[in-house]
């Protein structure tokens, strides 16, 4: 008994229990921050490949976006070519209605004239 208790109480004894507890303590700290490392890179794994699976969606999204908006543009285009051909053709053909009504005055006055002369010949 007095062996164990001289055991008990030694320094020697206390101090590599301490390091052994250290030691303990230190490997499964180890452990531990591997394990985390794991799953840090594991989950920074698993957001990489959400982050290119919506990355390609949103590209597939923007292009399917672009090719409409260009297939409108198109169509706006056609539509001011045909609108500017009508407004081509309404001044064209208010140039002749132009014409003619300076036709339609002109014999008109100088039919008025004609007449005026004949009443006052007369």
């Amino acid at each position: 008994m007095e062996f164990a208790h001289e055991i008990a109480t030694s320094q020697v004894v206390w101090a590599i229990l301490c390091i052994v507890l250290a030691v303990a303590v230190i490997r499964e700290m180890r452990k531990e921050n591997v394990k985390r490392e794991e799953d840090l890179v594991d989950l920074y794994e698993e957001q990489k490949t959400e982050a290119k699976k919506n990355f390609d969606e949103y590209r597939t999204e923007s292009k399917q976006r672009e090719e409409k908006l260009m297939n409108h543009l198109e169509r706006s285009n056609e539509s001011q070519e045909q609108t500017a051909a009508a407004l081509q053709s309404i001044n064209r053909t208010l140039d002749t209605l132009e014409g003619r009504v300076d036709r339609i005055e002109k014999l008109n006055y100088s039919s008025v004239k004609r007449i005026e002369k004949k009443g006052d010949g007369s």
